[in-house]
């Protein structure tokens, strides 16, 4: 697609809701926070007699504010089980994390714990959580009956490690190294290995300094890392890599991208021989569930990949790869993904290829599969008429993305009374149909509209759809596109 002319970035769009700044007094309760918080001397002596149901967003607004003498104190008198940290660092900071850990610090050399401490886990993953809902907002009295709940700790499985507090993380090494808060992490657990036991959840490595990794690994209990994210890594540091790997025996979800096959000397050294016994060992994982593979590193090796999985997987995520008739054909017997949840094939050029075991794989897989994504993989109308019938019987999906491929109109008004009977979608992507473009590739706007309006009433007919869009290609200019959702009901340019 070329536009005709790409949209001003400092453009508002004129359907932009505008919101109003009602002004709302604060609370008593929010008063004595805000007087607390100014007067840190006077918050620390305070602590110990304030109603637990405070301290949680006292500890919040503490956290955003920077106010370190604050957090220190609180750690040692928590009164449940799990403090989530990590859901409210937005910026890591590292002087905020050495409060908290001075805090813990202090809770550790207590001879006698406080009986108000019930500490247990302190969670510093960004991920969401429960805890801190129950707090939210200012309406602080309808949230006091889930406060007699018991707050939920997170276990490590199988760890058969039992110390005085847990501290669950991520790491991440970006071109080989660690930031400043995670090495300031990793030092303090290891002078406390006795007493802290330091669960990584998930690492993610991009580019591998060995001294670096050698060191993490000698801190980390392996028996906790669910999920492991590798990039820009050679082949033969993978060979490196598999006698820490192996370790994981709680893996659930690898994630491989910009694996390159030379060698960091330049010569290809991994004959097919070489490369069958790394994919080998890097795939035998005994819970592995989700598997994850951008780039070159599964091209010519899928069918050994799938072969080496020791579990049926739940998501099977191929992108940016090269796949073979034979690669394809593969699929529909392979044991290991006969209940699969989730699959991606976006960016995999099909054009060329014959669909027919996709669409057997897709009937295998019918009575399992959530999700169904192929964005920009080349497909045409002869593609989608081979996997229509299958697809039609995928009635638990919830999520089809089918964007930038290149449908008629007639074929596309086919998928999507296919889809309607779909019950469970909530999120529909599809390609802008082939009629909506004049003969230099730009899109009219208006046909489009008109097009997209009658699409919408073939869904209606059945279900009530809740999020639906068409998309045109991209622009070769600006890599922008034109979207006509179900909620604006015309077409926005999007980047």
């Amino acid at each position: 697609m070329i536009c005709h002319q790409c949209p001003d970035q400092d453009q508002h769009d004129s359907l932009e809701e505008e919101t109003m700044n009602v002004y709302s007094p604060p609370t008593l309760l929010q008063l004595a926070r805000q007087k607390l918080l100014r007067e840190e001397t006077l918050a620390t002596s305070a602590l110990k007699d304030l109603p637990k149901e405070l301290l949680p967003e006292i500890f919040e607004e503490a956290f955003t504010d920077e106010r370190t003498k604050i957090l220190r104190a609180m750690i040692p008198m928590w009164p449940f089980p799990c403090l989530p940290v990590g859901t409210l660092i937005k910026n890591p900071n590292l002087e905020t994390l050495k409060a908290v850990l001075e805090g813990l610090d202090i809770l550790l050399a207590q001879k006698v714990r406080s009986s108000r401490c019930k500490l247990r886990v302190l969670n510093l993953r960004n991920e969401h959580h429960e805890f801190w809902r129950i707090w939210a907002g200012s309406h602080e009295d309808e949230c006091l009956p889930h406060l007699t709940q018991k707050q939920p700790v997170e276990n490590s499985p199988d760890c058969g490690v039992k110390k005085h507090l847990q501290v669950t993380t991520d790491f991440k090494l970006m071109k080989g190294r660690l930031d400043e808060s995670a090495t300031y992490l990793l030092q303090w657990a290891e002078q406390r290995k006795d007493s802290i036991h330091l669960c990584c959840r998930k690492l993610q490595i991009q580019g591998i300094f060995k001294d670096t990794f050698i060191e993490i690994f000698k801190i980390i209990d392996t028996n906790c890392m669910q999920e492991l994210e590798l990039s820009c890594i050679w082949e033969e540091e993978l060979s490196f890599l598999n006698p820490y790997l192996r370790q994981m025996k709680n893996l659930l979800t690898l994630k491989l991208g910009d694996i390159t096959e030379v060698t960091m000397d330049g010569d290809d050294l991994f004959d097919k021989k070489k490369r069958r016994k790394l994919i080998s060992q890097l795939l035998s994982f005994y819970c592995l569930q989700n598997l994850y593979v951008d780039g070159t590193f599964i091209e010519g090796n899928m069918i050994e990949c799938l072969r080496y999985l020791k579990k049926p997987l739940e998501t099977l995520c191929l992108q940016y790869c090269f796949l073979s008739q034979t690669d394809l054909d593969y699929l529909p017997h392979c044991l290991n993904i006969c209940k699969l949840k989730h699959l991606n094939l976006s960016y995999i050029f099909l054009f060329n290829l014959f669909l027919e075991p996709l669409g057997s794989l897709l009937e295998r897989v019918k009575d399992t599969l959530q999700t169904l994504e192929m964005q920009l993989c080349g497909m045409t109308d002869r593609h989608f008429s081979v996997l229509l019938p299958a697809l039609s019987q995928c009635s638990h999906l919830t999520k089809i993305n089918f964007y930038e491929n290149t449908l008629s109109l007639p074929v596309l008004k086919q998928l999507l009374y296919h889809t309607a009977n779909l019950s469970q979608l909530t999120q529909e992507q599809y390609p802008a149909p082939q009629e909506c473009y004049d003969n230099m590739r730009g899109v009219e706007t208006h046909r489009l509209e008109n097009v997209c309006t009658g699409l919408l009433d073939i869904l209606r007919a059945k279900r009530q759809p809740e999020r639906v869009a068409f998309a045109t290609s991209r622009c070769i200019k600006c890599r922008g596109f034109l979207v006509y959702d179900l909620e604006t009901q015309r077409c926005l340019f999007q980047h």
